[in-house]
């Protein structure tokens, strides 16, 4: 019986860290997704009861999430990629999130080409499907 404890207990890690794997392979999907499909793209990542929390206000739902992101893909020469560096998730890989670095640019209406280094944290729910989909996302 003991044995049979330990060996339980030691396979936990193991067991997180698959979820750990799937949170980055799913954001890396993301960035991929996005990068090939713009506003569409991005979107297709985030789950149904998706929330933001901006200097406007709480924002709710994927209607409100995409007008909030719209103006953001509108800019002209657009362009945003990123690499997740850490993810955790919940034991029961329910919940998750991802942290890493993303580089924005685009063109300025003078021409000039504009780049932003920045870091985010994004986090993940699993759906009913098993799919892992974005409930909020933060960066600078």
């Amino acid at each position: 019986m003991k044995k049979l404890i330990l060996i339980a207990f030691l396979s936990l890690p193991a067991l997180c860290a698959d979820h750990r794997q799937e949170l980055l392979d799913a954001d890396r999907a993301f960035d991929g997704e996005t990068a090939a499909r713009g506003l569409d793209g991005w979107m297709a990542w985030f789950a149904p009861d998706a929330r933001l929390n901006t200097a406007e206000g709480e924002i709710a739902g994927l209607a409100a999430v995409r007008k909030f992101y719209s103006g953001m893909f509108a800019r002209r020469e657009f362009s945003i990629r990123w690499q997740p560096f850490f993810a955790e998730a919940s034991k029961d890989g329910t919940l998750g999130y991802t942290m890493g670095r993303a580089v924005i640019s685009f063109r300025e209406d003078s021409g000039e080409v504009r780049k932003r280094d920045g870091r985010y944290l994004t986090v993940w729910k699993r759906q009913p499907d098993g799919r892992w989909l974005a409930v909020t996302d933060m960066g600078n």
